[in-house]
């Protein structure tokens, strides 16, 4: 019987699923960045943006809407604090980078969502900064965000969009 518990062993250990720690592990390198805080009114230009950012995967832009004190100052966040908003139990200063709009758009594809993030800041869509970070947030994935501040109530608001580079 013994050489029957031994086979039987052998056949559970030869089906078990091999890949559960790979998983596990994929799952702790991938971080899920927030893009709206909770009770945060999201304005109509961010709502109604039917665009994707083309990259190995296409992905659409979210809005992005997140409370920051020193927008009523008409100062952007750092590496740290943005960390802070986007990711609340994780420090990912390092991996914050910031872009210019042309850097982050050289072939000028995306101008409706950067005009819909000036007139989410602003009620108007002319003169109004827009900052684009970039977050990576594992070992071939981004997260983009395409910034202004909101003087008036305080807060940033904008798109992010997820990208896949290898």
């Amino acid at each position: 019987m013994s050489s029957d518990d031994a086979y039987l062993s052998f056949l559970e250990k030869a089906n078990s699923d091999h890949s559960a720690g790979q998983q596990s592990q994929a799952q702790t390198q991938r971080t899920q960045t927030q893009t709206v805080h909770a009770n945060a009114e999201i304005p109509a230009s961010l709502q109604s943006m039917d665009a994707f950012y083309i990259s190995e995967t296409d992905e659409p832009f979210e809005p992005v809407v997140l409370e920051f004190e020193g927008a009523g100052r008409g100062e952007w966040p750092g590496s740290s604090q943005l960390s802070s908003l986007i990711v609340p139990d994780n420090d990912l200063s390092n991996s914050i980078t910031t872009l210019s709009a042309s850097s982050f758009d050289p072939r000028n594809q995306y101008p409706s969502v950067f005009k819909a993030v000036r007139a989410a800041a602003s009620g108007k869509d002319e003169d109004v900064e827009v900052k684009v970070y970039r977050v990576d947030v594992g070992s071939s994935r981004v997260d983009y965000f395409m910034l202004g501040l909101d003087t008036e109530k305080e807060r940033i608001v904008g798109f992010r969009t997820r990208a896949v580079e290898t």
